[in-house]
């Protein structure tokens, strides 16, 4: 005895498989398009990161130079006199030349350039050449008072000599020139 199975006609099951396998491509390759773009930003994320931490290095290179300058007295009080290549005094009415127009960092000669001939350091040959010559200037502060101390010379038999006091500034750039980093100090 043979036993017929009861089939539906052909005709209605032709596309339905397709359909299917269309349907599952079609989310398969949304996913993997999602998926490279997801990587393509993390290259970009890390990429960047990078440079920012390359013109961080570079920046603190220019102001660890700066205050070696500094503590070796390198730069003297004539310098700061001119307001010119890098050395300033700042002038309580105008306020400091990091908020004057132009941007002092494009101003030629405006800067000192690491490694400056007068304060040799050592190159920065270990990050790439666009954050090699990092930029800084030195402002010289109005003199102040060191804790405890008063600026009341009646209170003192021997004077209380003011301290001079600088805020140091370096501008550097990340390995592709796409970053910029300002690292500041106050140094006495």
């Amino acid at each position: 005895m043979r036993y017929q199975r009861n089939l539906k006609p052909t005709s209605q099951q032709r596309g339905i498989v397709l359909f299917v396998a269309l349907i599952l491509l079609l989310i398969l390759s949304l996913l993997g398009v999602t998926a490279a773009r997801m990587q393509t930003t993390e290259e970009r994320m890390a990429r960047n990161e990078d440079n920012r931490q390359i013109g961080a290095q570079a920046a603190e290179a220019a102001l660890r130079a700066a205050e070696a300058g500094l503590t070796n007295g390198l730069y003297s009080a004539a310098q700061f006199a001119n307001n010119t290549n890098g050395f300033y005094e700042l002038n309580p009415a105008t306020g400091s030349v990091l908020q004057q127009p132009p941007s002092i960092w494009s101003v030629p000669g405006a800067t000192i350039t690491y490694p400056d001939p007068a304060n040799p350091m050592p190159p920065l040959t270990a990050l790439p050449a666009a954050a090699q010559s990092p930029k800084y200037i030195i402002e010289n502060l109005p003199a102040v008072a060191m804790p405890g101390d008063s600026i009341n010379q009646v209170q003192y038999a021997t004077p209380v000599s003011p301290v001079t006091v600088y805020r140091v500034t370096a501008n550097a750039t990340g390995a592709d020139s796409s970053s910029t980093t300002i690292l500041q100090s106050i140094f006495r």
